[in-house]
């Protein structure tokens, strides 16, 4: 005798991008949305019924409709509004799951002054947001990937390497003298009643700062010094995860044509990526 232990569907890549305008100020929303959702569906794997299913078309439109309405707010109020809009409007469903990603765009400025309707594509970091809700409790997860970092100096290198003619890329003073990584970090809220782009901005601000300000300390030390200082000033976020990946460059060998290169010149390299990874939560003990 078989039996349906769990489901799931939904829709990935809906894209879609909300224009807010004030005025002569306008404010761009790049947004992709991907909804799941679960229920009582055995009936649609085991036998020839429909019911309650969420067809695709309709669903796009649920998200559009919504986002027409809160597109504008933050990424995080508008995944709570469209996970209570799924359980509100379809009561098959017992659980939604939407997660949200933005890429920024960067207004154009002439003559040092920003533009208010005309805008660049931004960096490759997004923002990213994950709700999860069965209608009684919400879990809100918010993010930050893509974010590329680079230091010329001032970090031991993330794993024990001898520092002599054998690995060019550390010197007398044990320090790596490039460092090009890429960073995510994914943070818990303990609940969804914040005002979440102010803790956002300081989220990335005590990423980029703590990075910068971090000299002569590992890369480990280094992400558990950021975890620290989010956590110590935010009360209302649970956990942090943070991710680094290094992206391998090496000091240009320039021995056969009789030129130094103290460190100066690098070449990047197709080699394994290094990542490290930590998951940092307040101790409730």
């Amino acid at each position: 005798m078989l039996r349906i232990g769990g489901s799931s569907h939904g829709e990935s890549h809906l894209r879609m991008l909300r224009v807010v305008r004030r005025g002569d100020r306008h404010d761009a929303r790049d947004l992709t949305v991907a909804c799941r959702f679960e229920g009582d569906f055995a009936d649609a794997f085991v036998g020839s019924g429909t019911a309650g299913l969420l067809p695709g078309e309709a669903l796009k439109s649920l998200v559009h409709a919504t986002a027409r309405q809160h597109a504008g707010a933050e990424i995080e109020r508008f995944g709570l509004a469209l996970c209570d809009r799924l359980l509100t409007d379809h009561t098959r469903l017992t659980r939604a799951r939407v997660e949200i990603v933005e890429r920024p765009w960067n207004r154009l400025e002439v003559g040092g002054k920003p533009q208010g309707q005309v805008f660049l594509t931004g960096t490759p970091e997004r923002r990213t947001a994950t709700i999860t809700s069965n209608g009684k409790h919400v879990a809100v997860v918010a993010g930050i990937e893509q974010l590329t970092i680079m230091r010329t100096s001032g970090l031991a290198p993330a794993r024990n390497r001898p520092t002599d003619e054998a690995d060019p890329s550390g010197a007398d003073d044990g320090l790596q003298r490039l460092l090009v990584a890429t960073l995510s970090a994914r943070w818990s809220y303990t609940s969804g009643d914040v005002t979440f782009d102010p803790y956002r901005q300081g989220v990335r601000a005590a990423i980029v700062e703590t990075f910068g300000c971090q000299a002569s300390r590992s890369v480990h030390q280094t992400l558990y010094s950021i975890a620290d200082v989010i956590l110590s000033s935010y009360q209302d976020i649970s956990d942090i995860t943070l991710s680094l990946q290094e992206r391998p460059y090496r000091p240009v060998d320039l021995f056969t044509s009789n030129v130094e290169n103290p460190d100066d010149l690098f070449v990047a390299i197709e080699e394994p990526v290094g990542v490290i990874e930590v998951m940092v939560e307040r101790d409730t003990r």
